[in-house]
């Protein structure tokens, strides 16, 4: 006869036992997955709430709200208009707009060079002036990135207002004249404000015509900067005065 196999009983001691630490997995499952995020979100709100309770704004009316709203609104009206009537005064380019999305590739660039080379030297033997380097301090050759391209057709723009400048002035001589590394300032949000493009300069020229030079600097679409401005005194009575400095054509952005 052949003998049954014994079965295995479990007694309730064992039962609770092994009931006790799935429990306690339950729990500490339901605590992870649910009750925790629900109690954060809970007191994320309640900090909310009372944020919202000491708010200037929390026992205002619609439309109080509303008329404030309105107000705020205006102002901001009002500033970005000034900031543009700032910018189209402080700006030193013309089209500086078109300038602030244009495209150069190094073909541009080497044109534009050669035409305002050909043209300053002309001007300046007009006017009897010298003009000290004819190559304007910019190189031909380019080599890097779009963006450097991009740089120096701007330095070229920066340094051919400011020769116009300052041969429309009567100066005697241009001695030196070099483009600097520009600099862009950021705003409050971080992001690029203005970029100024600065220049070394060294030139002679008259007190009378140093008058009407600065005048003209200050000007809509022909301000520029002064940096380290130094004045000594000159060669000779036509010219009783060397002026040397950094100045700078300002690009909005």
């Amino acid at each position: 006869m052949k003998m049954k196999p014994p079965r295995l009983r479990v007694s309730e001691r064992q039962q609770v036992l092994l009931i006790i630490p799935v429990a306690i997995i339950v729990m500490v499952t339901i605590w992870i997955w649910v009750l925790s995020p629900q109690f954060a979100r809970r007191r994320e709100i309640e900090a909310l709430r009372a944020q919202l309770a000491s708010s200037a704004y929390a026992h205002v009316s619609l439309e109080n709200l509303a008329r404030i709203e309105a107000h705020e609104q205006a102002l901001g009206s009002r500033l970005d208009d000034e900031w543009s009537r700032t910018v189209a005064r402080l700006a030193t380019f013309e089209n500086q707009k078109d300038l602030r999305v244009s495209e150069f590739g190094r073909i541009d660039y080497k044109m534009e060079l050669y035409k305002a080379r050909m043209r300053l030297s002309r001007r300046s033997e007009e006017l009897g002036i010298a003009l000290i380097p004819q190559d304007l301090g910019l190189q031909d050759v380019l080599g890097g990135t779009d963006a450097e391209v991009r740089i120096r057709m701007l330095q070229l723009r920066a340094v051919e207002k400011l020769v116009d400048l300052t041969l429309s002035r009567r100066i005697q001589k241009l001695h030196a004249i070099h483009p600097l590394a520009p600099v862009t300032h950021m705003g409050p949000d971080r992001k690029p404000l203005v970029s100024e493009y600065p220049v070394r300069a060294e030139f002679d020229v008259g007190f009378d015509d140093l008058y009407l030079l600065f005048q003209a600097i200050f000007e809509q679409h022909q301000i520029f900067v002064f940096r380290n401005l130094r004045i000594e005194a000159g060669p000779t009575q036509q010219a009783p005065l060397r002026i040397s400095g950094v100045m700078s054509a300002l690009l909005f952005e």
